[in-house]
C-alpha cells in the first residue's frame, strides 16, 4: 500500500523539528554548564582597599610606678613619743611637724647654756670697756672671748638638741606608713623607723630597652601608660642610662608621670607604649593581608577582573593590627585580607565583602 505524498512530507516535517528542539537543549545546557563551572571556580574572599592614616613606630612593655622621692623619717634623738600628728594618707609639706618626743631635758640643758652665755656676755662687755683703757692684758681678754665664743656653740648645740625632739616631714608628699606610737621610747642609735613618706606628685617608671631600639630612643619621647580599670595617662622619657646591660642586652630607661590629682599610686602595674616616631599621612594595611614567602611579604591584590596577584611590599612602622607601607602599593587598592591561603597568581574570586579598618 503506497503512502500519499502530503502524509511523507509531515512526517519529514516532523523529524526536522524535533532534531532541531535537540541541538537547542543541547546548546543551551551547554552554556549553563559553563557558566556554573565558572561560578564555582571563584574562590570567596573578603578584601579592603589601602587607606592613608596616622601610625607611629614604639615599643611596648610593662613597668611598676615607683615614688620619684621616698624617705624613711629616723629619730635624731632618744625620748619617749609624746604626741602625733599625722596619720597614713596625710599630705605633709617638707618641714611639717608629724610627732614630737618628750623635751624637757633639751629644754632645761637649753636654758642652763644660755643663762652662762648671758653672764659671760655681761662680764665680756666690762672686760672689753678695761680691755679698752688697758686695764687689763690682750691675753686676758682674748681668752674671755673665746669662752664666750665657746659657750654660743654650746646654746647652738642645746638648740639643735631641742629641736630634733621635733620629728618632721624631710620631703612633701603623703604619709604612706606610720610606725611611731604615742608612749614609745625611740632610740636614736637603732635607725628606728618613725614614719614612711613618699612624694606622689611625681611618679617614676623603669623600662629597659632592647639594645636594637636604643638608635630610636631620645630624652623628651611622650609614652602612654594604661593601668587596670583606668584611662591612658601621658608619660615622658626624661633619663636614659649610658651603659647596654651586657646580660640582657637592654638600657635603662627612666619614665616621669604626671600624678597632680593624686589618682596613681607607687607600685601600680603599667602597660607601657614609648612612642619614638609618628607619621601622620601614611599608607596602612592591616597585618592580616600579609604572607610571608622566602622572607619576602606579600599581598594579593584584586584587580578589576576580580583576578588577584602576589605582589611583594616593603613594609615601614607597625602597630598591633596595622603596618605602613613603603612600596608595593598604591592608595586604593583592594587587597585580599581573608582566603587569600588558598590563591594563585591569576586565581579568579568573588569578593564577598571589602572591610574597612
Amino acid at each position: 500500500m503506497k503512502t500519499s505524498s502530503p502524509f511523507k512530507m509531515t512526517i519529514v516535517a516532523m523529524l526536522v523539528a524535533s532534531s532541531m528542539l535537540l541541538t537547542g537543549c543541547n546548546q543551551a545546557n551547554s552554556t549553563t554548564a559553563t557558566t556554573t563551572a565558572e561560578a564555582i571556580a571563584a574562590i570567596p574572599v573578603e578584601a579592603v582597599l589601602s587607606r592613608n592614616g596616622e601610625i607611629s613606630s614604639s615599643y611596648r612593655t610593662t613597668s611598676t610606678l615607683e615614688a620619684r622621692a621616698e624617705a624613711e623619717v629616723i629619730s635624731k634623738t632618744t625620748g619617749i613619743v609624746q604626741r602625733i600628728f599625722v596619720e597614713e594618707g596625710d599630705a605633709v609639706e617638707a618641714g611639717q611637724l608629724l610627732a614630737q618626743l618628750d623635751n624637757e631635758r633639751q629644754q632645761f640643758n637649753l636654758n642652763k647654756e644660755k643663762a652662762e652665755l648671758s653672764r659671760l656676755g655681761s662680764e665680756l662687755k666690762r672686760m672689753e670697756e678695761m680691755y679698752q683703757r688697758q686695764l687689763i692684758s690682750a691675753d686676758v681678754f682674748e681668752k674671755l672671748q673665746w669662752q664666750h665664743d665657746a659657750l654660743k656653740a654650746s646654746v647652738d648645740l642645746a638648740e639643735l638638741a631641742l629641736r630634733e625632739t621635733e620629728i618632721r616631714a624631710p620631703i612633701s608628699g603623703v604619709v604612706a606608713r606610720r610606725y611611731a606610737k604615742v608612749g614609745q621610747l625611740v632610740n636614736q642609735h637603732a635607725t628606728q623607723s618613725l614614719f614612711y613618706v613618699v612624694s606622689n606628685q611625681q611618679l617614676e617608671a623603669v623600662v629597659y630597652l632592647p639594645e636594637q631600639q636604643l638608635a630610636q630612643a631620645h630624652i623628651g619621647q611622650k609614652a602612654l601608660m594604661q593601668f587596670a580599670g583606668m584611662t591612658a595617662f601621658n608619660a615622658e622619657l626624661v633619663r636614659i642610662s649610658p651603659v647596654v646591660d651586657g646580660q640582657s642586652g637592654t638600657v635603662r630607661a627612666v619614665l616621669k608621670v604626671a600624678n597632680k590629682q593624686q589618682q596613681l599610686k607607687p607600685g601600680m602595674f603599667a602597660q607601657v607604649e614609648l612612642q619614638f616616631d609618628v607619621k601622620a599621612d601614611a599608607l596602612l594595611l592591616p597585618k592580616r593581608a600579609l604572607m610571608t614567602t622566602d622572607n619576602t611579604q606579600t599581598v594579593f591584590v584584586v584587580n578589576d577582573e576580580n583576578k588577584v596577584s602576589r605582589k611583594p611590599v616593603q613594609l615601614g612602622y607597625q602597630s598591633d593590627n596595622t603596618v605602613e607601607i613603603l612600596s608595593g602599593l598604591s592608595l586604593g587598592d583592594k587587597v585580599v585580607i581573608a582566603g587569600q591561603s588558598a590563591l594563585k597568581d591569576d586565581a579568579l574570586v568573588n569578593v564577598v565583602a571589602v572591610r574597612e579598618f
